[in-house]
Formats: C-alpha cells, sequence, structure tokens
C-alpha cells in the first residue's frame, strides 16, 4: 500500500535534486514534507505527486537561513505527519559569493553560512531523535568541493568541508547505538538551476551543454543515488558516496 515507507522530509525541494529525489522517492510509496522557499512550485510539486502516486505530499516553504525558526517550524510539521519520519535528505543551498578571495562579493558568505551548513546542524539536531526511533535514513547531500581545494569557491568549498566534517563525525557517534543510518552524498559537477545561478544567469534554468568539454551530472543521477542508498537492506550503511562525471574537467 502507498504511504507504508512512512514519512520523507525533503529540503531544496523546489527544484533540482531535491525535488528530483522527491519524485524517486514519492514513487517508492514515501509521504512527503517538501521544504523550500519557492511556495508556488513547491505548492505544485506536492500537488503533483500525490495526485499522481497516492501520497500524502505536505509543502512548507521555509527559508532556511531563519535558523533561530527551524526547530520550532519542524516541531510544527512533525506533528502533523500521519506517517513517523523514516526518512530525511538536506539538499538545499547555495553558492553565491563564488570568485577569487580578493575579488569576490563576500556579502553572501554569511548566507552561504547558515544555508550550507549551519541549517543542516541545526535540521539534524533536531531530526535525530524522529529517525532513530524508526531507524530511518539521514541522506545530507554534500558536495566534491567539500574534500578538495577549489580556486574561485573558496566561501563554498568551506561550507562544505564543514558539512563533510560535520556528517563524518556525526556518523561516527552515532554508529555504536544502531539508530538511524547516515549518508553524506557528494556529486560533482550537477547540471541544475543551481549551476546556472553561479554562472549568472538572470533566470534560473537548467544549462544547454552541448558545447561543454564535459557532460555534468543530472539532478536525477543524484536523486537516483539517494534512492539506492536508501534502499539497501537494513543491516547495510553506505557511509560516503562521490559520484563524479565519468568525462569531468575541473
Amino acid at each position: 500500500m502507498s504511504g507504508t515507507a512512512g514519512t520523507a522530509l525533503v529540503t531544496g525541494a523546489s527544484s533540482g535534486i531535491g525535488a528530483a529525489t522527491a519524485r524517486r522517492l514519492a514513487t517508492r510509496g514515501y509521504n512527503l514534507i517538501l521544504i523550500a522557499r519557492r511556495e508556488e512550485r513547491l505548492r505544485a510539486l506536492a500537488g503533483e505527486l500525490s495526485a499522481e502516486h497516492d501520497v500524502t505530499g505536505v509543502a512548507v516553504p521555509l527559508d532556511l537561513e531563519r535558523t533561530d525558526e527551524l526547530s520550532d517550524a519542524l516541531t510544527d510539521v512533525l506533528a502533523t505527519a500521519s506517517r513517523p519520519l523514516t526518512a530525511a535528505v538536506l539538499a538545499a543551498g547555495h553558492g553565491l559569493g563564488h570568485g577569487p578571495v580578493r575579488e569576490a562579493d563576500a556579502e553572501p558568505w554569511e548566507s552561504q553560512l547558515r544555508l550550507n551548513l549551519l541549517a543542516p546542524m541545526l535540521l539534524v539536531h533536531r531530526l535525530l531523535p524522529e529517525l532513530d526511533a524508526t531507524g530511518g535514513d539521514l541522506v545530507v547531500i554534500g558536495s566534491l568541493f567539500g574534500t578538495r581545494p577549489q580556486p574561485g569557491y573558496a566561501a563554498y568549498a568551506a561550507t562544505k568541508h564543514g558539512l563533510t566534517g560535520f556528517v563524518r563525525s556525526l556518523a561516527e557517534e552515532e554508529r555504536p547505538s544502531g539508530g538511524c543510518r547516515i549518508t553524506l552524498i557528494s556529486p560533482g559537477a550537477t547540471n541544475t538551476e543551481f549551476s546556472s545561478v553561479l554562472a549568472g544567469a538572470e533566470n534560473p534554468c537548467v544549462h544547454d551543454v552541448s558545447d561543454w568539454p564535459y557532460h555534468p551530472l543530472l539532478a536525477e543521477d543524484v536523486a537516483a543515488s539517494v534512492e539506492w542508498v536508501m534502499s539497501r537492506p537494513a543491516h547495510a550503511r553506505v557511509t560516503e558516496l562521490t559520484v563524479d562525471p565519468i568525462d569531468a574537467r575541473y
């Protein structure tokens, strides 16, 4: 029966990896709590998935940078869920303020720190009790920039290095407890609206990559990795997974 997989919470769900993940989880029967800032898109996706897959899709317009409100907002949302929380996929993030450090616009750096690092840390802190209780899955979308130096994206790399360290440490803390399964997925270049914003597009879009020197990942590729991780047998956990274009040039 649909919905028997429990409830999955997905951040960054209005587009890109978050939206693609929500679609895959809906096909597996998860009820969905979809979180993002763009309310119209979010509600459209929740309605689409509810109708097509006979699951409950709840749209929660929420600015994750308002970190002082996250815990109370999540408590309110979880109280209305019809099924226990069995999965959370944290996919929200941005990389504005890129460029060589000497030349970069530093104003968005605090925003990056809040959205890319502090918000997922606080979300994890709030969601762990529910996920531990169900033996659920916590999947955090990091980046290859979280393990390597990346000139021109120093601030973004800093947030992703921090996120990598946080998730790795958390996984070691949780391993003896046998609670939820924790996975860090680190994609390489992915063709989403995120990358078009980094490139300076006035209107977020998915690039035409026909003239690129390599073919980037698609949001669906990363979402398929999330689905695979979550479909492993209960006794198996994938702690880290790297997904990179086979012909990457960067």
